[in-house]
């Protein structure tokens, strides 16, 4: 049977039907970055003759493996990997637009993970999903002479295609929400600032956007020195030229450089004074992107995938490695580590030193630097906060409410391969599922979750409301309210 069929401004595409719902994969969006587009902003594609086929999709961005638990494998990898997927009930009406940027340390991750497929999260919340993919790593975040920002410029792209074509898929471009997890809701952030996407969605959701999403122009030329000597040339031209793999090899030998050094990525997002404007603080400070509603917020156990669990480290060992984290929040990191290790054994007695440094982690990269925005937005647009709480079976329970857990329950993609094990099965998975979907369709519908989700109210400091997501979902004031205040104390600068 023939599937349905688009005409775009670029040509006409052939999608498929699948899980009662229209698949449209493997959209380009701008032309191949290959030969002397490599590190050059993104240019519009090129028209096409005849029918496109977009019932698969295409290559994930180029990259290697990561080293964290949790990095999921993508299949083939390929430089021409400027796509998006569209997936809508039907092609008619106008429904909301939710747009998701996946995570990966802006070097690992694809649009195409089966975590992402979506069909359930379009036909309960009656929404279009458009997943796009952008240039990772060094050819994304690459900060030279032939360009800055360019992943960041893909995603820009990628939202003004949706801004063009959406009523074609039965969407709504002035209903645009993104959402996006880890380094896609910094990827996020940065587009708060950016003054070319104040026109290209209305509202966001932050899933776990860890501090720090940003670079300096110091950081970026301090990166772009080290590859440069990995690479025994300082000629960015040559650079364009060299084969992908050994621009790979480079890559991850200075990520791990800087990554033993500063406890930070290479490769992020540059506050670059035009496109990135910075970080989450002066994001919220533009009149125009202050009042866009925000549902925000993170995982309970985030860093337990990325602490060794089985070897758990001294507390010198802890400490130092906190201390990274804490050096642009005190003068003195190594013993606010120490004090703040110590104040967690006290309250966590019977945990181990890599779980307590996961929870302090935790705190300082995801939980808090999301209230601080809450607090620092108050005045100007409403924010909902959640916390989520359901444990991971994995590492029979260890790994609790880690880092990207949350995701196959807000696509409702608990049957995608591996979630088993990962996320968890039965009812009460589904419940939970299903009210995560309701309350991330109604934000994208009337930029408030409570419409699915009473008593969920909007963030102020009085409350500290949060929802939580857990076996029995419910929304509390002010969770965790003792480590917060054990944060506040310990660092003042924190202002929690």
């Amino acid at each position: 049977m023939t599937g349905p069929e688009v005409e775009t401004a670029d040509g006409r595409i052939r999608g498929r039907r699948h899980a009662g719902v229209l698949r449209f994969d493997g959209i380009p969006f701008a032309r191949p970055p290959l030969g002397p587009l490599r590190f050059r902003p993104p240019e519009p594609p090129e028209p096409w003759a005849g029918v496109h086929d977009a019932t698969f999709a295409r290559p994930a961005p180029l990259q290697r493996p990561g080293p964290a638990l949790g990095t999921r494998p993508v299949g083939a990898t390929a430089e021409d990997c400027l796509h998006l997927n569209v997936v809508t009930p039907a092609l008619d009406g106008r429904r909301p637009v939710l747009v998701w940027i996946h995570g990966g340390g802006f070097v690992n991750g694809a649009a195409s993970d089966p975590i992402h497929a979506g069909e359930r999260l379009v036909a309960r919340g009656d929404v279009v999903l458009v997943t796009l993919d952008y240039r990772l790593g060094l050819f994304g975040f690459l900060h030279g002479r032939r360009g800055t920002n360019v992943g960041l410029q893909d995603q820009l792209t990628a939202l003004r295609w949706v801004r063009a074509h959406a009523d074609r898929f039965g969407g709504d471009a002035g209903r645009v929400t993104l959402f996006g997890e880890s380094a896609g809701a910094m990827s996020i952030l940065a587009l708060l600032a950016a003054p070319e996407a104040d026109d290209l969605f209305r509202a966001a959701v932050l899933q776990s956007a860890a501090a720090g999403g940003t670079m300096t122009a110091e950081e970026a030329e301090r990166v772009r020195a080290a590859l440069a000597a990995e690479l025994g040339t300082e000629d960015e031209e040559r650079w364009a030229g060299l084969p992908a793999d050994r621009l790979l090899d480079a890559q991850a030998a200075v990520a791990a450089a800087i990554r033993r050094e500063t406890g930070r990525s290479a490769f992020r997002p540059l506050v670059d004074g035009t496109r990135v404007l910075g970080d989450a603080a002066l994001a919220v400070t533009r009149a125009r992107n202050a009042t866009r509603p925000l549902l925000l917020g993170s995982n309970a156990d985030e860093q337990r995938l990325y602490v060794n669990l089985r070897r758990p480290p001294s507390r010198d060992e802890a400490a130092r490695r906190l201390a990274l984290g804490l050096r642009r929040r005190t003068e003195a990191p190594v013993a606010a580590a120490h004090a703040v290790l110590a104040a967690l054994e006290a309250r966590h007695p019977g945990a181990s030193e890599a779980e307590r440094l996961a929870c302090a982690e935790t705190d300082l990269y995801y939980r808090l630097p999301a209230l601080e925005l809450a607090r620092l937005r108050q005045d100007h647009g409403p924010s909902w906060n959640y916390l989520f709480r359901w444990p991971s079976p994995a590492l029979r329970g260890r790994l609790g409410a880690c880092h990207a857990l949350e995701i196959p329950f807000v696509f409702g993609t608990l049957d995608a391969p591996g979630m088993d094990r990962f996320a968890g099965t039965g009812p009460a998975a589904e419940r939970l599922s299903s009210a995560m979907i309701d309350g991330w369709s109604a934000f994208a519908r009337a930029g408030d979750p409570a419409v699915a989700l009473p008593g969920w109210r909007p963030w102020e400091p009085l409350r500290r409301t949060a929802w939580i997501a857990d076996a029995e979902p419910a929304c509390e004031d002010d969770p965790d309210e003792a480590e917060r205040r054990l944060w506040c104390e310990l660092l003042p600068e924190l202002r929690c």
